[in-house]
């Protein structure tokens, strides 16, 4: 009876892992197709959102294989407190082992909100909003009005 109650619990495991890995998935490729629309914009408000510098933003997306990678790296970065040359090592090294793995070896402790932010699939960071800060996710409101950096509705 316990060997059974085990086999369930750890299907029930396997499966929420599953589908809070294909919540970031759909976030990361929500990302790239951002990206992809209008580079500059997702790499200026990339820079902003991270503070980070544009030889930063080069050298991530030069070592990662698109841009929402980029924009997790860089999020990574933020919240293990570690070099942005680390975090890229990491990548380049483990990123087959998954997100999780990689963030547990860079100092994001399983269960810290951090983990739980990153397995949820929302960073907190939506390029398509004014200034690329949003809280929550949001649709797309501010489609086609892109006239200057600080444009609001």
């Amino acid at each position: 009876m316990n060997y059974h109650r085990l086999l369930i619990a750890l299907a029930m495991i396997i499966l929420t892992a599953g589908v809070a890995c294909a919540d970031l998935d759909i976030y990361l490729n929500n990302l790239t197709v951002r990206a992809e629309a209008d580079m500059g914009k997702f790499r200026s408000t990339l820079g902003v959102h991270f503070g980070a510098s544009g030889p930063e933003i080069d050298l991530v997306m030069k070592n990662v294989h698109n841009p929402g990678d980029a924009a997790l790296c860089l999020w990574l970065g933020q919240h293990s407190r570690q070099p942005i040359e680390k975090v890229l090592h990491e990548y380049q090294s483990n990123k087959k082992q998954g997100w999780g793995a990689m963030a547990n070896r860079l100092g994001i402790k399983p269960g810290s909100d951090a983990f739980k932010t990153l397995k949820k699939g929302d960073l907190g960071w939506h390029p398509e909003a004014t200034g690329g800060k949003t809280k929550g996710k949001q649709k797309n409101k501010n489609k086609g009005n892109s006239k200057g950096k600080g444009a609001k509705k």
